[in-house]
Parts: C-alpha cells; sequence; structure tokens
C-alpha cells in the first residue's frame, strides 16, 4: 500500500529525503515518514521421515495444481508461529520443526512470502482438512516438483527442499 495521505490525522503527505532511503512520504503535521506497507505471509510444505513432501488443493481459487500451505502474518506473531498456525489449521499437522528456507516476493499479490520446510518428527499422519483445503497428498519430492505450477514460489520451495533431502 502506497501512502498519500496520513492515515492518523488525514493530512497529504510530501516527500521529503529521509537518509538513504531518498525521498519518502513524510506527514508533516505527525512529523513522522509513511514507508509503504505489504503483507507478509508464510509458505509452508510438511515433510515426512519416509522424504515425502505434503501438498494441498485449495477449496477455492486454482484447483488444477497442488500449492504449499500459506497464510498471513497475524500482528505479534513470529514466522515460525505463523507457520506452525497454518499447518496445524489446514491440514491438522502439530509437533513439526521448520527449516527457514528463503523469503520471495510475490509481484501479483504484493506480498513477502518466507519459505519454510516443516519436519515431522515421526510417521506422517493422516491429514485433518479444514475448509480452506480440499484435498492434501504426501508427494515423492520428484513428484512433487511435477504437481506444481512451473515457475512459482511454491515450485522454487519444493525444489529446495529436494535438493536438501537430495532426492532431486
Amino acid at each position: 500500500m502506497h501512502f498519500t495521505y496520513c492515515p492518523d490525522c488525514g493530512e497529504k503527505l510530501i516527500p521529503r529525503t529521509l537518509g538513504d532511503e531518498g525521498a519518502v512520504p513524510w506527514c508533516t503535521h505527525c512529523e513522522r515518514p509513511l514507508f509503504d506497507m505489504f503483507s507478509t505471509c508464510v509458505l509452508s510444505v510438511p515433510v515426512s521421515s519416509r522424504g515425502e513432501i505434503g501438498l494441498i488443493r485449495q477449496s477455492y481459487g486454482n484447483r488444477e495444481t497442488f500449492v504449499g500451505v500459506a497464510g498471513y502474518m497475524k500482528p505479534g506473531e513470529t514466522a515460525e508461529d505463523a507457520a506452525l498456525r497454518e499447518l496445524s489449521e489446514e491440514i491438522g499437522l502439530t509437533g513439526l520443526s521448520l527449516r527457514y528456507q528463503f523469503s520471495a516476493w510475490h509481484e501479483s499479490r504484493g506480498q513477502l512470502m518466507l519459505c519454510f520446510a516443516a519436519d515431522l518428527p515421526a510417521e506422517a499422519p493422516d491429514f485433518r482438512l479444514s475448509g480452506e483445503v480440499s484435498e492434501a497428498k504426501w508427494f515423492s519430492p520428484e513428484a512433487a516438483a511435477g504437481a506444481v505450477r512451473s515457475g512459482s514460489i511454491i515450485e522454487r520451495l519444493v525444489r529446495q527442499v529436494c535438493q536438501n533431502l537430495k532426492n532431486c
């Protein structure tokens, strides 16, 4: 979100040079900068003790390809807390240990995606699906890479996890 007016006082913002940032929107009334804002999201794939990767189909949007478990971070929540919450809410998996993989800018949605692999400590349990998920399935690493949209952030995450498993 790019600010034109101050969300607190309603004053029209003016560009002001601020250190190395260059010109940023500035509120002369509140005496503060208002940097562009964006949503921060988490994207995770569970990894079974057998090296399988869990992917889902959402009950909304594109239902042709599989995706990872994703969601928005809530205020006060760490990225790790958000990733574990989403995995529990959407597919009923708990007791996971997370491995941060990378961050990626999702251009079309204006979101920062923080990507994780979520390791299960034991045999993969059955998925418990929320209303947001129409299907969840375990894939071999090679099959997981082919089940997601080519060129997507989830494909990059699956390939990274495959590399870590040394199975792709």
